[in-house]
């Protein structure tokens, strides 16, 4: 399998990326830190089977939709197939922030990122008979979507903007299966010891603490590597997953008219900035 994965210069993004190598796929790694990928893509190298490509690593920036369709010109020019995209980006901001492009920092690379570089990518992956798998939270439950109110100028907060991101993935998995056939599965990885939220005080506080709050990256990847992998992700029988198994997300995580509209706002949102 040739699969994509963004968001992998450390956490679970570079564990999954570490043991799919070493299974024997090539995989393409994709992160901010051109320092950090490099470390990746060493211990890549240093696990992949002798006749398995390891790819140059990507450096891309999800918080400017310009940089996501730089990314996409890249793959589709190196990759003449695709089986999997993992949509594993993502960011905490401690405060409110707005990407290069004017939107909710957590809004635009945790969603708007991976719904415009799953467009770019659609007919590649239509054509290898490709999936996609899009990280998502148990946080997710306490995500509420006001359309009225996209930028999050009031009542933001660090928690509220990352659980609306997270409903975000679900809802965008949803009507992705529905629009485009495509095999479309999201999960929960569990507290995972990562960098997301490293502008935390809470975390930063923690940190001595971690290996006993929180489980390590290689045992948060296990659903996304089950699931980019194996045939369950290849013919999800369910939207959500946790530890390897279905699981059941909230109610407006599972709301279609809510998905769809979320959808076509989303579209509008990038159509605008690409003619602009």
């Amino acid at each position: 399998m040739t699969i994509l994965i963004t968001g992998s210069s450390s956490g679970i993004g570079a564990a999954a990326a570490v043991e799919l190598t070493a299974r024997g796929h090539t995989v393409l790694v994709t992160g901010r830190s051109a320092d950090k990928l490099a470390d990746v893509h060493g211990r890549m190298l240093a696990v992949a089977p002798r006749d398995v490509k390891v790819p140059d690593p990507i450096v891309a920036d999800f918080s400017a939709l310009d940089g996501v369709r730089s990314l996409a010109a890249t793959v589709l020019a190196s990759c003449p197939r695709l089986d999997a995209l993992v949509n594993n980006a993502a960011v905490q901001p401690s405060r409110r922030r707005e990407s290069a492009d004017g939107f909710e920092l957590g809004f635009a690379v945790n969603h708007l990122a991976p719904f415009l570089l799953t467009g770019l990518l659609l007919d590649r992956l239509h054509e290898s008979g490709g999936r996609v798998i899009t990280t998502s939270s148990s946080a997710h439950t306490k995500g509420r979507l006001n359309f009225d109110d996209l930028p999050m100028r009031l009542r933001w907060t660090s928690q509220r903007s990352y659980a609306r991101s997270k409903l975000a993935n679900i809802l965008f998995t949803a009507e992705l299966a529905r629009r485009t056939k495509l095999a479309a599965s999201s999960f929960h990885p569990g507290s995972v010891s990562t960098d997301l939220n490293r502008e935390s005080p809470f975390v930063r506080m923690a940190k001595p603490l971690e290996r006993f709050i929180y489980t390590t990256p290689q045992r948060g990847a296990q659903t996304l590597t089950w699931l980019t992998a194996e045939e369950e992700g290849g013919h999800p029988s369910a939207l959500y997953y946790v530890d390897r198994a279905p699981a059941q997300p909230s109610t407006d995580a599972r709301d279609p008219d809510l998905a769809a509209r979320l959808w076509d706002v989303s579209t509008a949102l990038v159509d605008r900035h690409a003619h602009r």
